[in-house]
């Protein structure tokens, strides 16, 4: 009887041990699934991230690209990997900056080459001049003046935001595919092009410079 009552109590001890070991494995596993889907979302977000950027330093980026990377830094979370999750925010706050100051460009830009073309215009219309006349073309010099000193402001920031770009790329690359980031070249013809814009930019100014009301 008591040899039974033995084998019964540590049978349910056993028991009890193995119950344990496989919650705690259980855990453990569920533990190492987690980090992996988090560390797959984060990657995919860091891709996602990268196509966006490159759309932003196109020729027509909108707002809607700034608010996608917003989104997309407020969805890289990864509690099982803080240090994959702190490097992701910091690639996509560069993007997210970049991609923001780009759409101020591209629209500083047309707000600049049609205040040049509303100058020229109204140039060409001197054989009309009066005090009227002269009074618009000093307030249309002016407006060309302001929006090209803005556009000078706002290239000269974006450039020193690619400048420092790929920096923000160096936690993430021994942690992601190299390919979800955006390559060195393209950061650097990037710059190579908006600085030609800017030099067109202020080519043209000067031309309107020459214009006395």
């Amino acid at each position: 009887m008591l040899g039974t009552m033995m084998s019964k109590s540590l049978g349910l001890a056993l028991a009890i041990v193995v119950f344990t070991l496989a919650v705690v494995f259980g855990r453990i596993g569920y533990a190492a699934y987690e980090k992996r889907s988090q560390q797959r979302q984060v990657a995919a977000l860091v891709g996602d991230t990268t196509a966006k950027l490159r759309e932003a330093l196109g020729p027509s980026p909108t707002p809607v690209i700034v608010s996608a990377l917003e989104a997309n830094l407020q969805a890289a979370k990864a509690p099982r990997d803080p240090q994959l999750a702190d490097a992701a925010e910091l690639y996509i706050v560069g993007a997210r900056e970049i991609a923001r100051r780009m759409v101020s460009a591209r629209e500083l830009q047309r707000k600049a080459a049609a205040s040049r073309q509303a100058l020229t215009g109204h140039m060409a219309r001197a054989a009309h001049r009066n005090d009227t006349w002269v009074r618009d073309a000093v307030a249309l010099k002016k407006r060309v003046e302001a929006e090209h000193q803005d556009l000078g402001i706002t290239l000269g920031a974006l450039d020193r935001l690619l400048y420092t770009f790929p920096e923000s790329e160096k936690p993430l690359q021994p942690r992601v595919d190299p390919g979800l980031l955006l390559e060195a070249s393209f950061v650097d013809a990037a710059r190579k092009q908006l600085k030609e814009e800017g030099r067109r930019a202020n080519e043209e100014l000067r031309r309107v410079r020459n214009y006395v009301p």
